[in-house]
C-alpha cells in the first residue's frame, strides 16, 4: 500500500487513491464536555456565571420569555437553579410547541428532556439540564474565542 496517499493502478486497470493513515501519531481528542468538576469548578468563576446567565437570557427571551437575571450579580447554582425553573413551569404553560421551542433554541434534545417529565423532582432536574447545556455553550465560546 503506498503510505503517500499516491494514485496507483490495481491489476484489473482500475485508479487507486490510498490515503496516508499509516505511521501516523494517534490525536486525543479534547476534552468539550464539561465534567462534573470542571462544571463546578466554572461556577466558582464569577464572569463565567454572569456570562451563563447572559446566554440564559438570551435564549429565553429569543423564545418570548422574560428571565429576570441581573448582568451584574452573579448567582449561585442554586439561586440560578431555582430561577430557571420557574421561568420553565411558565415556558410549560404556555404549551408544548413553545416548550419545544425553547429546548431547540437552548440545544437539548428532546429525549433527553421528555426522560425527564416522569421524575418527581422534574423542573430542578430539567433547569439543571438548562443550566449544563448553557454553561456549555460558553465555556466552548472560551476556548474556541
Amino acid at each position: 500500500m503506498d503510505k503517500l496517499g499516491n494514485r496507483r493502478t490495481t491489476n484489473d486497470g482500475r485508479i487507486k487513491t490510498t490515503l496516508a493513515v499509516l505511521n501516523q501519531p494517534t490525536r486525543t481528542p479534547m476534552p468539550y464536555n464539561l465534567t462534573d468538576q470542571q462544571f463546578v469548578e466554572q461556577f466558582q468563576n464569577a464572569d463565567f456565571v454572569l456570562r451563563t446567565q447572559s446566554q440564559i437570557a438570551k435564549d429565553f427571551e429569543r423564545s418570548g420569555f422574560l428571565i429576570e437575571l441581573s448582568e451584574n450579580t452573579p448567582l449561585s447554582l442554586e439561586e440560578l437553579s431555582i430561577v430557571v425553573a420557574k421561568t420553565l413551569a411558565e415556558v410549560m404553560q404556555s404549551g408544548e410547541t413553545i416548550t419545544l421551542q425553547l429546548l431547540y433554541q437552548i440545544d437539548i434534545p428532546q429525549e433527553q428532556f421528555l426522560a425527564l417529565t416522569t421524575d418527581p423532582d422534574f423542573l430542578s432536574k430539567a433547569s439543571e439540564l438548562i443550566i449544563r447545556r448553557e454553561a456549555q455553550k460558553v465555556y466552548l465560546r472560551s476556548i474556541f474565542s
